[in-house]
């Protein structure tokens, strides 16, 4: 029964014998989060929160504006740019985060672009700009891969410290030719060399409590730029499975917190619909042949690539084309809108409630392995009664509690009819019997542990004189 928000649960009961149930997983203070935690929290959002989650959306121009729409539309995190950097010192942008923090219902990932080199957010802070956050190429050129794990190491401190939980990087993309668009921003390095450096680089990110991120999947390659324009690579599947896709697979096995998709058409796996909107590319390569689990996330769905296509082809939201294809996140602004057109597709069952529950649980994952997640928020306090035997002068239980937080040795009362019946002292694992003697009359169970009360259904029958 539900009581105060906790809950009894009554598995077994016979006269004069014993009625074994299959032993509940509990235990006094249990603090891991567990899948079926987050089923559950999610289960209790609004269609509203649940959408929401969905949104990585850039920080509005004022911290004001941030904390309204992370309140107003559930946002599940946001990213910072330059200018955010630019606002004042690290310890003022991290009370500027803590804010947008407190803010928000579910805790924020917080993300931002720091790769080093062209794409530097930190050398916009005043508190970071005489660093010298030097991309990964120039950092293998100028120490080695010893010198590229240290700066990795210390640009994931840094985001830490002001409260960036999320990096969109490592760059997983290779390039051949120094003038192709992405090359900066590679490793410059061929294939075989980027997939050992993604293997090194994301735990060394991950270690320090900051999701690491690979981009752009399937590989950016020779591709123009999609922030101003339309773009597509025609490289053979059969290549690209050899070449593009070996720095994304060594980072999936590398245990990587999420990967970006980028807006290229790649027509040896799709020939109409960018990678990132594309189902064939994230649910059937990613998902089903590469089997990652992690945070699939869009790229910017603001820029020229996507503005195109949806004009081209008259797609009245993008946001819902990205979840129908599998993304879990959307990187987007355009949640005012865009909440509205997917309860919509919700409605005329273009969408489905276990997409977008699902997106959330990977989401409501990586916010617990990076630590966001209290326990107390998650963890339903229960007490159950697995075994119970019923014998003339008495009554035996076992007991099963599950607390966030609470010790062992924390005191388990009984009461009936308001009076002290039984008192044990639970173990670690939280479990325990209970005995209660048979009176004359019928005697309705009370316990009480760690300041909760448990009011049972229950009831310890008369004695048989």
């Amino acid at each position: 029964m539900k009581h105060w928000g906790f809950s009894l649960v009554v598995l077994g009961m016979a006269t004069g014998f014993s009625l074994v149930a299959a032993q509940p997983v509990a235990a006094v203070g249990r603090d891991h989060i567990t899948t079926a935690d987050l089923k559950a929290k999610i289960s209790q959002l609004s269609t509203d929160e649940q959408i929401g989650q969905l949104f990585i959306s850039r920080a509005p121009a004022t911290p004001e504006q941030v904390k309204s729409d992370v309140a107003k539309y559930h946002l599940g995190g946001l990213v910072l740019f330059g200018s955010d950097f630019q606002a004042g010192s690290a310890e003022s942008l991290k009370q500027t985060v803590a804010s947008y923090q407190a803010a928000a219902k579910v805790p924020l990932l917080v993300a931002t672009d720091q790769e080093g080199g062209t794409v530097s957010r930190l050398s916009d802070s005043p508190s970071y700009q005489n660093t010298n956050w030097s991309s990964p190429q120039d950092a293998f050129a100028a120490g080695g891969m010893s010198n590229v794990l240290a700066q990795a190491k210390l640009t994931a401190e840094t985001l830490k410290y002001v409260g960036v939980n999320w990096n969109f990087a490592p760059i997983a993309d290779v390039a051949e030719d120094s003038s192709n668009y992405i090359y900066d921003r590679t490793f410059g390095q061929g294939y075989q060399s980027t997939a050992e450096y993604i293997k090194k680089v994301v735990p060394v990110m991950q270690k320090q409590g900051v999701g690491a991120t690979l981009k752009h999947f399937p590989g950016y390659g020779a591709a123009g730029d999609t922030h101003t324009g339309f773009a597509k690579i025609t490289t053979p599947y059969a290549e690209l499975e050899k070449k593009d896709l070996l720095p994304f697979k060594a980072g999936i096995d590398a245990g990587v917190d999420g990967i970006m998709v980028t807006h290229i058409v790649m027509e040896a796996i799709d020939n109409t619909y960018p990678a990132s909107l594309s189902h064939k590319v994230i649910t059937g390569v990613l998902r089903k042949q590469l089997g990652y689990r992690g945070v699939i996330i869009t790229d910017g769905l603001g820029m020229g690539a996507i503005g195109q296509f949806k004009a081209a082809h008259n797609i009245p939201s993008i946001d819902v084309l990205a979840l129908q294809a599998g993304d879990d996140a959307v990187l987007a602004t355009d949640y005012a809108t865009a909440v509205p057109a997917i309860k919509a597709a919700l409605q005329n069952h273009q969408l489905t409630t276990k997409q977008i529950t699902t997106a959330d649980l990977h989401l409501f994952q990586l916010k617990n392995k990076l630590g966001l997640l209290k326990p107390a928020d998650y963890i339903t306090p229960k007490l159950a009664l697995s075994q119970y035997r019923q014998q003339q002068a008495k009554v035996t239980a076992n007991v099963a509690v599950t607390m966030p937080s609470a010790k062992a040795n924390t005191k388990l009362k009984v009461y009936a009819h308001h009076q002290l019946v039984d008192q044990v002292k639970l173990p670690k694992s939280g479990r325990v019997a209970i005995e209660v003697k048979r009176t004359s009359k019928v005697q309705p169970l009370t316990f009480k542990v760690a300041g909760h009360q448990f009011k049972s259904k229950l009831w310890v029958p008369a004695r048989v004189n």
